[in-house]
């Protein structure tokens, strides 16, 4: 298998474009960030349109722009709720070396800004979500980054080394 893309999974706040910006400059790759074409195509918040369509309909949406995704050589920030769609994920993997950005609970409920909304249902907590979520981005990755304590330099480093690595064992 040839790796085309970066593909970057984990929870909000996981470093998903933080990380994917960068580690995109330093591969000379582009980078797309997957919430963003939804904003764009929308017109609207991804937190609006969950409160006002709901949750299906947000990852009907969010299917629906990743499966239009035609690219390569790219770093591809995904929203954190794409592991719900099986379609999405296997369309994403089928050129993509997916990345698990893996941060603890207790390090993404510092990171969050208050108010912030998720994908996820009204009556879910965040531990729930997170909990709910964790099988599913390993089940997925190609590859899990753990990402305590770690500056962005030195995981833009650990990602391409190891993306690198993977790709020369796929062509040799």
């Amino acid at each position: 298998m040839k790796f085309k893309n970066i593909v970057l999974i984990g929870m909000p706040s996981s470093g998903k474009s933080t990380i994917g910006k960068p580690l995109s400059k330093e591969l000379n790759m582009q980078f797309i960030d997957t919430d963003s074409l939804i904003f764009e195509r929308e017109k609207r918040a991804l937190k609006d349109i969950v409160n006002e369509d709901g949750l299906e309909r947000f990852l009907q949406i969010q299917e629906n722009i990743i499966l239009e995704i035609d690219a390569e050589n790219h770093v591809i920030s995904t929203g954190g709720s794409v592991v719900y769609n099986a379609r999405a994920m296997e369309h994403l993997k089928k050129d993509g070396y997916v990345v698990f950005l893996d941060v603890k609970l207790d390090e993404i409920n510092s990171r969050l800004k208050s108010g912030r909304r998720f994908a996820r249902n009204p009556n879910q907590s965040f531990e729930d979500l997170y909990k709910e979520r964790l099988p599913l981005y390993q089940k997925y990755a190609n590859i899990t980054i753990d990402c305590s304590n770690k500056s962005v330099e030195l995981l833009v480093k650990e990602i391409k080394d190891r993306f690198l690595s993977a790709a020369k064992e796929c062509s040799g």
